[in-house]
C-alpha cells in the first residue's frame, strides 16, 4: 500500500501503511483497531477495537473514516477538505492533508532517529556438535595361562656294589617303598636283582 491513501482510496482489514523509511507502520486489525506502530510498539489508534470495522476509507468529502458493515464508528471529522490524501510520515505522524495544508494528525511526530527496520534473514544456521560415537572399551584379554613346565628329564643312576633298588628310593624319594617306580622306569623285571654297574632311571 506504500504510505498514503489517496481521495478515495481504502485500508481493509489486514493491511497496512508504511512510512517510507520503514520505521513506522499503521495497521487495520482484525479486532477493528486502527493502530500505529513504532516497531512494535503501538504509538496511536482509533480505539475501536472489538467494532467489527471492515475498511477505512478517504473518502472524496473529505472525511477519513472507518466503517462496520452498516456504519461509520470513527472520523476525523474532516468533511470539506479538497483534494485530501492521508500520508503516514517519516516523522511518525499520520497525517491527512487536503488542498491547503494539513486537516488532521494523529500528533504522534517525533525528532527520535527510528532504528532501522529489522530485515527479514534467515535464521542463523547453529553448527551442531557432532560428537563421536562412545567407543565401546575392549576389555584386556584375559593373559593365556602358563604352559606347563616340562616334566623334568629323568635322572639316572649307576649301581654300585651294596645297592638295593630300596635304598636307592630312599636315597631320592625320602621313601624306600617307592622302589617299583625306578623299577618300572628302569625295565628291572625283579626288582631283588640289580648289579654294579647298572644304570637306573629315576623318574
Amino acid at each position: 500500500m506504500g504510505d498514503r491513501l489517496q481521495n478515495g482510496e481504502k485500508l481493509e482489514v489486514g493491511q497496512s501503511l508504511t512510512s517510507k523509511n520503514g520505521a513506522y507502520k499503521v495497521t487495520l486489525q482484525d479486532d477493528g483497531n486502527l493502530v500505529l506502530y513504532s516497531g512494535d510498539k503501538a504509538v496511536w489508534s482509533t480505539e475501536t477495537n472489538g467494532q467489527s470495522v471492515v475498511r477505512a476509507e478517504v473518502q472524496k468529502d473529505g472525511n477519513f473514516v472507518l466503517y462496520t458493515a452498516d456504519k461509520p464508528v470513527w472520523h476525523t471529522d474532516t468533511k470539506g477538505a479538497k483534494d485530501v490524501r492521508l500520508i503516514l510520515q517519516d516523522d511518525r505522524n499520520l497525517v491527512l492533508y487536503g488542498f491547503d495544508g494539513p486537516a488532521w494528525s494523529s500528533n504522534t511526530q517525533t525528532d527520535e532517529v527510528p532504528a532501522p527496520p529489522v530485515a527479514d534473514t534467515p535464521p542463523a544456521v547453529t553448527e551442531v556438535e557432532v560428537v563421536p560415537a562412545a567407543v565401546e572399551e575392549v576389555a584386556p584379554a584375559e593373559p593365556a595361562p602358563p604352559p606347563p613346565p616340562p616334566p623334568p628329564a629323568p635322572r639316572t643312576y649307576t649301581v654300585v656294589s651294596g645297592d638295593t633298588l630300596w635304598a636307592i628310593a630312599e636315597r631320592f624319594y625320602g621313601d624306600g617303598n617307592r622302589y617299583p617306580e625306578i623299577a618300572q622306569a628302569s625295565g628291572v623285571a625283579n626288582p631283588d636283582l640289580i648289579h654294579p654297574g647298572q644304570v637306573l632311571t629315576i623318574p
